[in-house]
């Protein structure tokens, strides 16, 4: 979310979700999500990408909050939520559901932290199942997530937000009190 048009899809429906708009704010939602519907799978889409008749095959990549795929779900599932649009939503939290109890996919998250690691992925499926008519079908997953980011919190050298201490702890607490989430474009 925090790299590309996931940040400004997100802001956009955040925004209409709590009741604020402007001319062109539905298409913009419409634009942006579909946009992401084709080009999502990047970590940056070139001019290349752009000019192509269809999109390269996006290569391997961590699935983090701030680029990767669990990040552009939540960002889609906001869109569909401000739109009224079920398919959309029920395909972003499918691919969360996907993604983090794949392996593969999972054996490229190396630390704990909240911008690429367990902490940030915690933060973004708590989300996205408090959002869905069927959070329980989360739990599998956010229990994993628990589990992980609690084994590897003390790895982690910094005591920063992002990528330190401060952040995993808050996402292994659970808490929003402070709607520090909110900064992340999360909630």
């Amino acid at each position: 979310m925090a790299h590309g048009i996931a940040g400004p899809l997100t802001v956009l429906s955040l925004a209409a979700r709590q009741g604020h708009f402007v001319p062109g704010q539905h298409e913009a939602i419409e634009v942006f999500a579909r946009w992401l519907d084709r080009y999502g799978g990047h970590y940056w889409t070139t001019r290349a990408h752009l000019d192509a008749a269809e999109p390269p095959e996006p290569g391997p990549a961590r699935p983090s909050w701030c680029y990767g795929l669990p990040g552009m779900a939540r960002a889609q599932q906001l869109a569909a939520l401000a739109l009224g649009d079920p398919a959309r939503r029920q395909a972003a939290e499918d691919a969360l559901v996907q993604t983090l109890t794949e392996p593969a996919q999972l054996a490229r998250i190396t630390d704990a932290t909240l911008c690429h690691g367990w902490a940030g992925l915690l933060t973004v499926a708590r989300a996205i199942a408090a959002d869905s008519p069927t959070p329980e079908r989360f739990l599998p997953v956010i229990s994993d997530l628990l589990r992980r980011l609690a084994t590897d919190l003390n790895r982690l050298s910094k005591p920063g937000f992002m990528e330190g201490r401060s952040g995993a702890q808050l996402a292994l607490d659970g808490t929003n009190a402070t709607h520090w989430t909110t900064v992340l474009l999360i909630t």
